[in-house]
C-alpha cells in the first residue's frame, strides 16, 4: 500500500462535498469548518466547483462530484482532499472516477460514514486513506475541536505514523442542531469513558492491513459487489467497523456478520476493531435507551462470531466512527492488535 506524503504547514488543500451538499445549507458551520482548518493547522483549503452546491444539485451530479475529485488529485499544488460530510449517495459517484489518475497521484483523503466508497476505491488503488475527521462534524465541532481528535488528526497527517493509541477520557454522542449558529459556541455533553472492551484476547497478538468503515455502506457494497476487493485481499486484513447515526437494529448488524461469514469474508480476518456505536441522533434514542443499545450491539456481533466459529481478537468502543472525539483510522494502513497487553499501534 502506498502511503501518500504527508502534509506541511501552508500545504494547498482541496475541500469537496462527495456525498451531500450541506455546506450549501449550513453554511456557518461549513465557514467554521474552513476557519479551523486554516488557523489550527495552518492548510489553505481549495474550494472546488461543486462545494458549495446545493443538495439538489448534488444529487443531480454524481458526475459533476466525481469531475471534482479528478481534478484535486490530478492539480499538483493540491496536497489533500478534505470532505465536508457524509450522505447516502456516493456510490453513484464511483463510475465516474479516474482511477488510472487516482492511482498515478496518491494523495491523503480524509473523510469518513458515506465516504466509505472513497476508502474502498482508493484500498483497490493500493492508497492509504484516513477515516475520520468530517469538516463539518470534527472540525467545526461546537464550542472547540476536541484535544484527542485534533492530536489523531495531527499524527496522522503531519508526523511519521500515529503510533501507539489511547482510550479517550470523555466521549459524546449528542447533537446540538446546526439551524441555530448561536450552537457553535455551545459544548456538547461528554460522557466518562470506560475504556474499550476487548474480547477473545487472551493470549493473542494480531499485525495485519486494515479495511472497512460504515456498516451499512458496507452492507450496500455486499450486495453489490462490484467494489469489494476479490476474497484473497482481505486474507489477513483486520476489520475495522462502526454503525451510523442510522442506529442498526442487533438483528440487524447480527445479520450483516452472517452475511460476511456465508459469502466466507469473516473468516479472511485476523482481528475486529468496533467503534463505539452513536446511540442517539438530534433527540431520538433507541427504545432500549444507550447504554443497551451499546451492549446489545456487541452482544450481537459476539454472538455472531461464536455461531460462525469465528474466533476473533475484538476490540469493541474504540474511539472512531459517528462518536466524538475520534482517532483517524488509517485505511489500507498497518495496525498491531497486544491482546497480552491490551494495547493498539498503527504503523
Amino acid at each position: 500500500m502506498k502511503i501518500p506524503p504527508r502534509l506541511k504547514i501552508g500545504d494547498k488543500v482541496a475541500v469537496l462535498s462527495p456525498s451531500a451538499g450541506l455546506p450549501a445549507i449550513f453554511p456557518h458551520v461549513y465557514e467554521l469548518g474552513l476557519k479551523r482548518l486554516k488557523e489550527n493547522f495552518g492548510l489553505e483549503p481549495v474550494e472546488f466547483a461543486t462545494t458549495r452546491q446545493s443538495p439538489a444539485s448534488l444529487a443531480a451530479n454524481p458526475k459533476a462530484r466525481a469531475d471534482d475529485i479528478n481534478a484535486a488529485f490530478l492539480d499538483p499544488s493540491i496536497k489533500a482532499i478534505f470532505a465536508t460530510i457524509g450522505g447516502n449517495d456516493q456510490i453513484r459517484v464511483l463510475p465516474y472516477l479516474d482511477q488510472r489518475a487516482i492511482a498515478e497521484n496518491p494523495k491523503i483523503f480524509v473523510g469518513y460514514s458515506d465516504n466509505t466508497n472513497l476508502h474502498f476505491l482508493l484500498w483497490n488503488l493500493g492508497i492509504v486513506s484516513y477515516y475520520g475527521a468530517n469538516l463539518m462534524t470534527q472540525f467545526a465541532m461546537q464550542g472547540k475541536m476536541h484535544e484527542y481528535t485534533e492530536k489523531s488528526i495531527r499524527k496522522a497527517l503531519f508526523e511519521s505514523a500515529l503510533g501507539e493509541v489511547y482510550p479517550a477520557s470523555e466521549w459524546t454522542d449528542e447533537d446540538l442542531p446546526w439551524d441555530d449558529p448561536k450552537n457553535l459556541y455551545k459544548s456538547r455533553t461528554l460522557y466518562p469513558n470506560e475504556g474499550w472492551q476487548w474480547h477473545r484476547h487472551e493470549g493473542k497478538v494480531v499485525e495485519g492491513i486494515l479495511w472497512g468503515g460504515c456498516l451499512e455502506v458496507i452492507e450496500m457494497h455486499l450486495l453489490i459487489r462490484r467494489y469489494l476487493p476479490s476474497p484473497d485481499k482481505l486474507s489477513d486484513t483486520v476489520l475495522f467497523l462502526e454503525t451510523s447515526e442510522e442506529m442498526p437494529t442487533e438483528g440487524f448488524v447480527y445479520r450483516f456478520f452472517a452475511a460476511l461469514a456465508e459469502l466466507g469474508l469473516l473468516q479472511k480476518f485476523k482481528g475486529l476493531l468496533i467503534g463505539r456505536p452513536k446511540a442517539q441522533f438530534c433527540g431520538t434514542f433507541p427504545t432500549e435507551g444507550r447504554d443497551a443499545f451499546i451492549a446489545h450491539q456487541a452482544q450481537a456481533i459476539q454472538r455472531a462470531l461464536k455461531d460462525f466459529h469465528c474466533d476473533l481478537l475484538t476490540v469493541f468502543n474504540v474511539d472512531f466512527g459517528h462518536t466524538d472525539p475520534q482517532i483517524l483510522i488509517p485505511s489500507g494502513g498497518k495496525v498491531r492488535i497486544d491482546g497480552l497487553e491490551r494495547r493498539i499501534y498503527f504503523k
